[in-house]
């Protein structure tokens, strides 16, 4: 049921971004903002929130700006040394005494119970760059959730979380809902359409649609936004399977063991053999040991027990779970182009290389500064030139995250045309990508289990 108007846009617009448009948002609503990457959904979300100014027109609200708003990148909201600390932040109301280390009081119960509802209290006194993608989510989502806002603003906040807390959170959201907060929401997945009451629909910046969820997707499904199965009446026809691996080793762990800071055990008696041409998706909760252990296949750490032997030649290539972080170029093509160049190619054999890449994961803008792209588009470019790179081994976490539907077409197109070996790590399969691996493993306790093959 909507209640009092919290949130108002009057003829709002971004210069080379957003077109004009008004909106307004009621107290009990969830509105979704959909669109393809580079749509401007960020933008609009960041203008709402008050972290921008528009060029034209005014936001009015209810509270003062800015309005809690979870960044897509969670390491560019954290302000303070600890996880404690960080959620601390805004648990103290006003005329409630000073938060001691006891967490005594109304606020350091508040926080006691907002750091045992996201799972932090055993990380309370850690760093929070130092955390995994998925516990920085929580702990993002926990700072933010401590302020009894009436009006949340998230930017994809399922990203990098594993199903139990991504379950956990959409049930705190409901919850924030009934009692007549607002939420307004840019999330890729489908089932949240199902939840929410109105979608706001963006391309290139326009505003396309805003209405009732499955009256904007049933006009518009053909503009890059996910597909809902409970709308649609004929099923997906089942993917192609993919090709047998073929070859020798290339790469063996035998015994693996690696330690936490602390000394306790994250990966204990690990083993894995790949072999050439071979695609494995390995699935993990969150904090499992998946990102540490595609950073020790890659070489760049060492493990504290156990072995890791491959081919003396071998190449391999990471990216990281927030790879678009890396981009250092000042155009898309010079981005592309550094590693065929390190590798001793010629300008122009680098050149074609790198052009090569970029189409295929869909770049057509090679002057482009990387930092002026989207998430998304950024994260094709930081892959587009991992391939540049030609390595014998790529080693991806989470390579989906932050893809509309035509990025992970996209990318598993690339990949479909490329014959080296693929070791993929996720908290969960990728949309898109079912059929895509010949094994799938689960990094549990440590450890890799066989899961599901093809």
């Amino acid at each position: 049921m909507k209640g009092a108007r919290l949130l108002e846009a009057r003829g709002i617009s971004l210069p080379g971004i957003l077109e004009t448009m008004d909106l307004s948002f009621s107290a009990g609503e969830h509105c979704l903002i959909w669109g393809a990457n580079g749509s401007g959904k960020t933008s609009l979300a960041r203008l709402l929130a008050g972290l921008d100014t528009p060029g034209s027109g005014e936001i009015l609200c209810s509270g003062n700006p800015p309005l809690p708003f979870l960044f897509q990148d969670p390491d560019s909201q954290f302000a303070l040394s600890s996880v404690r600390d960080e959620v601390a932040l805004g648990a103290r109301h006003s005329g409630e005494a000073p938060i001691r280390r006891k967490e005594e009081g109304p606020s350091g119960r508040r926080l006691e119970e907002t750091l045992r509802k996201f799972r932090l209290l055993e990380l309370r006194d850690r760093n929070p760059h130092a955390l995994s993608g998925g516990e920085k989510r929580r702990l993002g989502l926990a700072s933010l959730t401590i302020l009894d806002s009436p009006v949340l603003i998230l930017d994809e906040p399922e990203l990098h979380l594993d199903e139990k807390s991504w379950r956990s959170f959409q049930t705190f959201l409901e919850d924030l809902r009934g009692q007549g907060g607002l939420l307004i929401e840019i999330s890729r997945d489908p089932d949240r359409a199902l939840q929410a009451d109105r979608m706001i629909l963006l391309e290139e910046g326009r505003l396309i649609a805003d209405a009732r969820p499955e009256e904007v997707y049933r006009e518009h499904r053909s503009r890059l936004i996910p597909r809902v199965d409970a709308w649609e009446d004929d099923p997906l026809p089942p993917p192609s399977s993919c090709l047998p691996p073929t070859g020798d080793t290339l790469l063996s762990v035998r015994d693996l063991g690696l330690n936490h800071p602390g000394g306790t055990s994250l990966l204990e008696n690990l083993s894995l053999e790949i072999r050439e041409r071979e695609r494995i998706l390995i699935l993990g909760d969150n904090a499992s040991g998946k990102s540490s252990l595609l950073k020790l296949l890659a070489g760049l750490a060492d493990p504290d027990r156990g072995e890791i032997n491959h081919q003396d030649s071998l190449r391999r290539a990471l990216a990281l779970q927030d790879p678009e972080r890396a981009c250092f170029a000042e155009t898309v093509l010079e981005e592309a182009m550094f590693a065929p160049l390190r590798q001793g190619f010629s300008f122009e054999e680098a050149e074609a290389i790198a052009r090569e890449a970029l189409e295929r994961m869909g770049l057509q803008f090679a002057e482009k500064d990387p930092l002026l792209l989207s998430a998304g588009e950024q994260r094709r470019l930081a892959i587009a030139s991992l391939l540049a790179a030609r390595p014998d081994l790529l080693l991806l976490d989470e390579a989906a995250a932050a893809l509309d539907p035509d990025g992970i077409h996209l990318l598993r197109r690339a990949l479909e045309g490329w014959s080296g070996t693929l070791l993929w790590a996720d908290c969960c399969l990728p949309t898109g990508m079912e059929s895509f691996f010949h094994r799938r493993l689960i990094l549990q306790n440590g450890t890799l289990d066989e899961g599901v093959s093809g």
